[in-house]
């Protein structure tokens, strides 16, 4: 059985030119895909350059809330998307109102340019959103007529009713190490409440190590942790684990 790392930025280190180690390295724990997110138009461009040289990384295009003095033009990422096939999602988008205060006027305009452009070019939409929920789901239901199996929550750090809210109108929902903290049984409470079906695994690298490796830089060997905690809270076998999000994963970006 395989895993795959729904989340990760493989332009920092320690992964920065150090990619076919690392793939070696993912491939001796079952982790045989990773989708590395885009930020911003350069780390885009990266993705893709990265997605297209080998064979295990796909990608995805977009502006992260917090790169609000950078203007998004939809053309610059739709140029990308027609050049590669491997680029198979919109993001990672969203609204962040815990790091930036002002300009949330910004942040709205852009999230609701991504999700256009995701049903422009019929591609999953991957959401950050911290500190926003209300705001998050009243754009999403605004202004994204088909969210069947196509949106994505990454990095779920909220609430069982935000949870609730999100599922109702079909987003799957992505986990990350923190779950693994100590500290976070709501939060456990909350991949536990998660249907099988819609639940995702992610590392986030280089961010959010899992412990026991807390506070050192992240990368996507450590996914196999996440998808052991996943196990044990949902009470069973951990290799479920891995067909469930795999399955998820393939279904959602239409990976053959």
């Amino acid at each position: 059985m395989e895993l795959i790392d729904s989340h990760c930025h493989l332009y920092y280190e320690p992964m920065l030119n150090n990619y076919e180690e690392l793939i070696k390295n993912c491939k001796k724990k079952g982790i045989n895909k990773l989708l590395t997110i885009g930020i911003n138009l350069e780390t885009s461009i990266l993705n893709s350059k990265l997605s297209a040289k080998y064979r295990e990384i796909y990608a995805t295009v977009g502006l992260h809330p917090n790169n609000i003095n950078e203007i998004f033009n939809d053309e610059d990422y739709i140029n990308l998307i027609k050049k590669n096939k491997k680029i198979i999602g919109i993001g990672e988008t969203g609204l962040d109102y815990y790091r930036t205060k002002t300009k949330l006027d910004i942040q709205r305009k852009n999230f609701i340019d991504h999700i256009n452009l995701s049903e422009k070019c019929n591609l999953p939409l991957v959401v950050h959103t911290r500190d926003a929920e209300n705001d998050t789901l009243q754009l999403l239901k605004l202004y994204m007529k088909k969210p069947d199996a196509r949106l994505i929550i990454h990095c779920f750090t909220g609430t069982k009713e935000f949870a609730k809210k999100l599922l109702d109108f079909g987003a799957h929902i992505s986990f990350s190490g923190i779950i693994t903290f100590k500290k976070n049984n709501d939060l456990r409470e909350v991949v536990k409440y998660v249907p099988d079906d819609k639940i995702l695994i992610e590392t986030d690298s280089p961010y959010l190590s899992p412990e026991p490796f807390r506070g050192k830089m992240n990368t996507p060997q450590n996914l196999d942790i996440i998808a052991l905690e996943v196990a044990k809270i949902k009470n069973i076998n951990e290799k479920m684990i891995y067909r469930i999000t795999t399955n998820n994963f393939n279904k959602i970006f239409k990976i053959i």
